[in-house]
């Protein structure tokens, strides 16, 4: 919120004003309205909500655009851009890539917290095409993002930590039985390159570039910043990286909230993990979702920008952050619970005049 004033005040330095303001104004109607939940009488039951919500949302969002291109993602299509083509340049393959990810981590999770066989086998079921989807788009950020946080979920879950080892095995066999350790480098080196030459590879499809011109403009305005989009505006392409998005739209004065707003959401990660034998169940398994995706945002943070602009991965990261604020908050107000409830003065008057002296060292309790 703090970094989203800083850059709303920023746009009165970017050259085109209005556009600037347009972005801002959305950027901090989005906080603001899911902030409100933080002030109900009910605000982690409503904070809750609006989590379910939003992966529902990204389910829906995610099976529109593969039935859109289903010929693509189940036919013969080579790359991940032959994909795009058939969406009509509706999105990019980063962009498909996130909206699967994002129910494909949820559902994992929620498999591992059911014992319904009914709800286990539509979660593995979804869980399995959206990381298909995740596969077929060939987007690096996605598939670094999803097992990073894969991988998370597997050593911070107490419960699914147990599955960690096994799994590891298994995925160790069948991938020693698929091809040779030489052979298997080739094919994924050969996917993660997507066609490109080695110079665009190591250039990050041209984020390289992005970069150094995102650094020569923010040093044209290091202190406020230039507004919301200040990268569309003043260099004319995506600058492919949060902080030095915020550090063009806000300037140092704003990226300092920013930087300081990802270490908070760890930070109350981290703390209602820890104390998360105090939690319902359901909640247990809200925090560990919220934890998942966020390791996901964390690490696409880097080639591209998630939450410093108005975007889809602000949508999605400002209901992660306010329900763990909201569980947090309401964490803080809740008292603490006796485990050996303390005597009041009235009952223990009243026990001692049941214990009547018969001799020394002898009572009787209630004169029988």
């Amino acid at each position: 919120m703090v970094y989203g004033a800083f850059a709303a005040f920023a746009t009165v330095f970017s050259p085109v004003m209005y556009g600037s303001a347009y972005w801002s104004m959305t950027y901090l109607a989005t906080i603001l309205v899911a902030w409100t939940f933080i002030d109900r009488r009910d605000s982690v039951e409503s904070a809750g909500q609006m989590l379910q919500v939003t992966w529902v949302a990204t389910f829906i969002i995610a099976a529109i655009i593969g039935y859109q291109a289903r010929n693509s993602l189940f036919g013969e299509a080579a790359t991940g851009n032959a994909v795009i083509t058939e969406l009509n340049g509706l999105s990019r393959s980063s962009g498909v890539a996130r909206w699967a990810a994002v129910p494909g981590l949820v559902c994992l999770v929620r498999a591992y917290y059911t014992r319904r066989f009914s709800y286990i086998a539509f979660f593995l079921s979804t869980a399995a095409v959206s990381f298909y989807i995740v596969y077929r788009m060939q987007s690096r950020g996605a598939i670094f993002g999803s097992v990073a946080a894969l991988l998370f979920a597997l050593l911070v879950s107490s419960k699914m930590r147990r599955y960690a080892l096994p799994f590891a095995v298994v995925a160790i066999i069948v991938i020693a039985l698929l091809d040779s350790p030489a052979a298997l480098s080739n094919q994924i080196a050969t996917y993660l390159e997507r066609g490109q030459t080695e110079e665009e590879l190591l250039s990050m499809t041209g984020r390289t570039r992005a970069y150094e011109h995102g650094i020569a403009a923010f040093q044209d305005a290091p202190l406020f910043g230039r507004g919301q989009w200040s990268d569309r505006i003043n260099i004319g392409e995506h600058v492919h990286n949060s902080f030095l998005q915020a550090l063009l739209n806000a300037g140092v004065v704003g990226g300092i909230p920013y930087f300081a707003s990802w270490i908070a959401g760890w930070m109350l990660f981290f703390r209602l993990q820890k104390r998360s034998a105090r939690l319902r169940p359901d909640n247990q398994v809200h925090v560990l979702e919220c934890g998942t995706v966020m390791m996901f945002f964390t690490v696409r943070s880097i080639p591209e920008t998630t939450t410093a602009s108005f975007a889809v991965d602000l949508l999605v990261m400002v209901a992660v952050y306010v329900y763990l604020e909201a569980l947090a908050v309401s964490m803080a107000r809740r008292p603490l619970t006796r485990l050996v409830p303390m005597l009041s003065y009235t009952y223990a008057r009243e026990e001692s005049a049941r214990l009547q002296p018969l001799g020394q060292g002898q009572f009787i309790i209630g004169g029988q």
